[in-house]
């Protein structure tokens, strides 16, 4: 290969050849590229799915000023929820576990189906399990209380803490209304 003598090149006008060339002067890649932007956003096109467009591969084409690429979904709230009722089941006979955890997944999973109804969530299947799980534990708790103030009073025990308020500080006296107490539900349940 020859080389032109060095005045009889002219800039942008050069043979091509194995010899190095100025910077700037080289042509554009093979491949489908958008012509460079000057500015942000880059000119509307219609470059095809996959193609190399400025920034990336992108699949489809350049967003609209103002809008913003979709978000990881928010499902923290809806898992917490459903948590929170599966452990307020297992725990119902408790207080803390039936009510506290049950009343505490209920609202979480509302919380959580307010975000699902806004977009920012897809786990809504998740906080509506949780809602109804909550209100199962919350009521089974309550209905086990219930259950156990009603047998308390029936087995005398309001006449048991009566008694004990009477005994003040003598231990004797506590120790029969014990006894007393345990005799009325031997009695009962004979």
């Amino acid at each position: 290969m020859t080389y032109p003598p060095p005045g009889d090149q002219q800039p942008g006008n050069q043979p091509s050849g194995d010899y190095p060339r100025p910077p700037g002067d080289y042509p554009p890649p093979p491949g489908n590229y958008p012509p460079p932007a000057s500015g942000y956003p880059p000119p509307p096109g219609n470059y095809p799915t996959g193609e190399y467009q400025p920034g990336g591969y992108q699949s489809g084409g350049y967003q609209q000023p103002g809008q913003y690429p979709p978000s990881t979904p928010k499902n923290t709230l809806g898992t917490m929820a459903l948590v929170a009722a599966i452990i307020g089941v297992l725990t119902f006979w408790s207080v803390v576990g039936g009510i506290i955890l049950g009343l505490l997944a209920v609202a979480l999973g509302f919380v959580a189906r307010s975000r699902v109804k806004k977009g920012a969530a897809t786990n809504g299947t998740v906080s509506l399990v949780a809602i109804i799980l909550g209100f199962v534990a919350a009521a089974l708790s309550v209905a086990l209380i219930a259950f156990g103030v009603s047998w308390f009073s029936n087995v005398g025990g309001q006449e048991f803490v009566d008694c004990m308020n009477d005994a003040g500080s003598s231990q004797s006296a506590k120790d029969q209304c014990s006894d007393r107490f345990q005799q009325n539900i031997e009695d009962r349940y004979r």
